[in-house]
């Protein structure tokens, strides 16, 4: 086991306690008098160690990002093509931010003031890359950037689509237009767009799904059941 430094040890207690501050109070409702007192550590202690808050969200929110597709990996294995588990995956994950509302909350609090970071664009270029390598895609680094950005942007006007205007986008409807959006940008055609939206969503439904992974973000795996243990 690799002896963390006490730098890094402070770090990750500050990162720690902010997860779950954040996901039970809201990020807009922490505030650094909250870490400072759950933590134990002396005012100063956070702005030395990451700079702002807002920083510290960041670093949750791209760890977030990839857990969504961690946690599916971790049920689901190598059963199903990079295409469907894209699909599988975006359908978990507006069906957690819709039955969830603290980590509804969060990613609004950050939707606000929410400019892409570098680690949320990798998360979503990866995310990309995954389909295009099963798919035969080619695009260049520089298009995907733009890609990856639209998508971040994509998500954060459904959030506020579904908190703020008249009406009430289920779950569905929002990982159905996800998928689309998702596929478009690669230049995959209707109708297979379609094929794996359907596909994605009879996967979906059979998984043995556990949201408690997700609370406090502590993805705790003894939430994890794989397919083949059912």
């Amino acid at each position: 086991m690799v002896k963390m430094s006490a730098g890094e040890k402070k770090k990750q207690l500050i990162l720690n306690t902010c997860k779950k501050l954040f996901y039970r109070n809201g990020y807009g409702n922490t505030t650094y008098e909250d870490i400072c007192e759950a933590a134990d550590i002396p005012p100063g202690t956070i702005t030395y160690h990451f700079g702002s808050k807002r920083e510290i969200a960041a670093i949750i929110d791209a760890e977030y990002e990839r857990e969504n597709k961690t946690y599916i990996e971790k049920v689901c294995g190598d059963r199903y093509s990079k295409t469907e588990m894209m699909a599988i995956e975006l359908f978990h994950m507006w069906k957690r931010i819709c039955e969830d509302a603290n980590i509804r909350r969060f990613l609004l609090d950050l939707s606000t003031d929410k400019l892409p970071n570098a680690s949320s664009i990798e998360s979503v270029r990866f995310f990309y890359r995954c389909v295009m390598e099963d798919q035969g895609i080619e695009i260049s680094d520089k298009e995907l950037e733009l890609i990856a950005s639209a998508q971040i942007g994509m998500t954060d006007g459904i959030l506020n689509a579904r908190e703020l205007s008249g009406y009430d986008y289920t779950y569905e409807e929002a990982a159905r237009f996800s998928i689309r959006f998702f596929m478009r940008q690669l230049g995959i055609d209707e109708d297979t767009i379609l094929a794996y939206t359907k596909r994605g969503k009879e996967l979906f439904d059979a998984l043995p799904i556990d949201n408690r992974y997700y609370e406090d973000f502590a993805y705790d795996d003894r939430y994890v059941k794989k397919v083949d243990e059912e």
